[in-house]
């Protein structure tokens, strides 16, 4: 049940503060007064709130990226923490973030630091970024740092939003594809079934499978349908398990063409993240831990926890990777030189453009393949079916000439 913080007066002089549990603030008022309070101010406490909002609206990642890019604005314009995050979180049209903020600005009221308040909310803030703040806590450049997470956020969300738009058409196609089989197969072609059995002759194999199909759509679609549902909702929960996730991501890099895509993308990510904590002072051990846990490939995260081993042990990074199963040899011989050179990080920022241009342009020619593909794929089931049912008629009209 919620708990509220609630000012009233128990007397013309005499003021009360405390908590009281209540499904709701009207509730709460109503308890209020049978214990003859009568209520000043009431609201839920922050952790309720916060519970609350989150369980009912959803922070998406342009919500936290405006929420960075402002508090970096504000830090880089000489206002405090604490009033920064007192401005945004009046401003922010979100209230579940809005109650994150709140949370934030009072737990740093508290004597705690903003790293600290950041790795409180692990659901929205990831280990790079509370370590990355950390770093800035102690060097003075919050608001630099705040700006490149923000920088890092903005990436991220351009690059989901070209794959879903790049995607839409190809999913409408399959989607519109499977559909107008499915009815095509459950609804339509029974009509002709009888037609087909009154010509008293036998059909052709390939009508002959697909009335079998039909036949069998006809009478338990609900089922597959179901079915359908059921292995989808199981197989969702079993990738989001350490063993399904890591299966799954091996299955993709078997994928020739994707296996290049996944490569790139991951490596660009890989020397960004690196070259932005080794950039604000994370020590290369602490770093290269912190990239493998935050990496979106669990193949990829095994082989930097792997590097991250043997650097510990005293070799270099350029050292540790070539025994790596992932990175091309072009990514070992540029960080060697940016060791030899002492520009790792400028080394690592070349390795994440390139790998960033490369990806994109795989990622369009993908594409350009895909959508012919799918196109000749869908029609060639089609015209098996519409050959399906005109053959039988074909024969007939044969037998009578």
């Amino acid at each position: 049940m919620p708990i509220y913080n609630y000012k009233a007066k128990t007397s013309p002089d005499t003021f009360r503060n405390g908590t009281i549990e209540a499904e709701s603030e009207k509730a709460a008022v109503n308890k209020l007064r049978l214990l003859n309070y009568y209520p000043i101010s009431i609201a839920l406490k922050t952790e309720e709130r916060l519970k609350y909002f989150q369980f009912r609206a959803k922070i998406r990642i342009k919500d936290i990226y405006i929420f960075l890019r402002q508090l970096s604005n504000l830090n880089l314009a000489g206002l405090s923490l604490v009033k920064s995050l007192k401005n945004i979180g009046e401003q922010a049209s979100n209230p579940a973030l809005r109650a994150v903020i709140v949370a934030m600005r009072e737990n740093i009221q508290k004597g705690n630091s903003f790293s600290q308040a950041l790795a409180a909310h692990n659901n929205l803030f990831s280990v790079l970024e509370v370590n990355m703040i950390k770093s800035a806590e102690s060097t003075g450049t919050l608001g630099q740092v705040l700006s490149e997470i923000a920088d890092l956020k903005e990436k991220d969300m351009e690059f989901f939003a070209r794959i879903r738009s790049a995607l839409a058409y190809p999913i409408l196609l399959i989607s519109v594809g499977i559909l107008t089989l499915f009815l095509l197969t459950t609804f339509v072609l029974p009509k002709f079934i009888t037609l087909f059995q009154d010509l008293g002759q036998s059909l052709p194999l390939l009508t002959q499978m697909l009335i079998g199909l039909s036949m069998f759509l006809s009478h338990y679609w609900i089922g597959v349908v179901l079915g359908c549902a059921v292995l989808f909702g199981f197989s969702l929960k079993y990738f989001k398990t350490e063993s399904g996730r890591l299966n799954f991501d091996l299955f993709k890099l078997k994928i020739p063409f994707l296996r290049d895509i996944i490569i790139k993308i991951q490596t660009e990510r890989f020397a960004r993240t690196l070259a932005s904590l080794i950039k604000n002072g994370v020590p290369i051990i602490n770093s290269l831990k912190i990239v493998s846990e935050v990496s979106t490939n669990k193949v990829f995260g095994l082989e930097i926890s792997q590097i991250h081993a043997l650097v510990s042990k005293g070799q270099n990074i350029s050292q540790a990777i070539k025994s790596s199963l992932v990175f091309d040899k072009n990514v070992v011989d540029l960080i060697s030189a940016g060791e030899e050179s002492g520009m790792l990080e400028d080394m690592l920022l070349r390795i994440a453009q390139m790998n960033e241009n490369e990806s994109k342009q795989l990622i369009e020619s993908f594409l350009f393949m895909l959508e012919p593909i799918l196109i000749l794929s869908l029609g060639a089931i089609i015209g098996m079916i519409v050959l399906a049912i005109l053959l039988p008629v074909f024969e007939m009209n044969f037998l009578i000439q």
